[in-house]
């Protein structure tokens, strides 16, 4: 199978919904949309998306932050997502690898994920990322309209 993975645009935010990404989100679609292209032009922040024969199959969102206490930059998986019927020919890893490879060019000195279920965690586990211990949060504002 042909896959093309190509960096996301601004365009992009009714096709990643379409493939299933971002399914919790509370919040209004103009918000969101609104968001989403405000992450795409961030540089902190890469979104490629994976197309098979001009169609999006898959996404990896990937963002960046420089830390202290590693002396460098860590990045951070927020999202891997393929087209539920093209599970299972590859594309995550294709997706996560590429992500891996553009990290390291980066100079980024760790990459970590947050598996959301066992399924991802030993999806994780095969590509060689290991647990590192739990984190925890606080959200600091509400969300707005």
């Amino acid at each position: 199978m042909e896959i093309r993975i190509r960096r996301g645009r601004r365009t992009d935010y009714d096709v990643l919904r379409e493939l299933g990404a971002w399914p919790g989100v509370e919040s209004s679609a103009a918000r969101s949309a609104r968001l989403f292209r405000r992450v795409v032009s961030d540089l902190a922040y890469d979104l490629y998306v994976a197309e098979h024969g001009g169609q999006a199959v898959g996404m990896v969102a990937v963002s960046y932050v420089r830390e202290l206490r590693i002396g460098g930059q860590r990045a951070t998986l927020e999202d891997l997502v393929v087209r539920l019927d093209r599970r299972g020919a590859g594309i995550g890893r294709r997706l996560l690898e590429f992500a891996l490879a553009r990290a390291a060019r980066r100079g980024v000195r760790a990459f970590e994920a947050r598996p959301p279920d066992e399924g991802a965690a030993r999806f994780l586990d095969r590509l060689g990322f290991r647990a590192a211990g739990p984190r925890y949060a606080r959200p600091l504002a509400e969300e707005r309209a």
